[in-house]
């Protein structure tokens, strides 16, 4: 019963490898137009996040999020928000911290009823 399915599929095989063969030839004619048009050119990205802080060794990182953002403010009140200190600590807050949080932090610290110290 395994052979006459087998045998069956290989007609049916047989039959569609014939329009696949004809779409190749088309797409191969193709390539040589798409290769004169102007590379784009690759761009290297490197995905990172804030590295292992032993004040947080859970893998609930709601209060690391928190302390950063915290951090980041503190720094740019002492040296400025361009300090390159206060990019790491800007960078660990943006890539842990959901964006609802830091809108609603940014908010509260405009109106001056954010409960952090900074």
């Amino acid at each position: 019963m395994g052979n006459s399915i087998s045998a069956v599929y290989c007609e049916e095989e047989a039959v569609v490898d014939e329009p696949v063969a004809e779409v190749e030839e088309e797409a191969v004619a193709e390539e040589p137009e798409e290769e004169e048009e102007e590379e784009e050119p690759e761009i290297e990205v490197k995905l990172e996040t804030a590295p292992h802080d032993p004040r947080f060794p859970t893998t609930n990182q709601a209060r690391h999020c928190y302390t950063r953002y915290n951090e980041f403010h503190k720094c740019a009140a002492e040296k400025g928000e361009d300090a390159e200190d206060c990019k790491f600590f800007q960078k660990a807050y943006r890539s842990m911290c959901p964006n609802i949080w830091l809108e609603k932090w940014n908010e509260e610290r405009e109106e001056g009823t954010f409960a952090g110290r900074y």
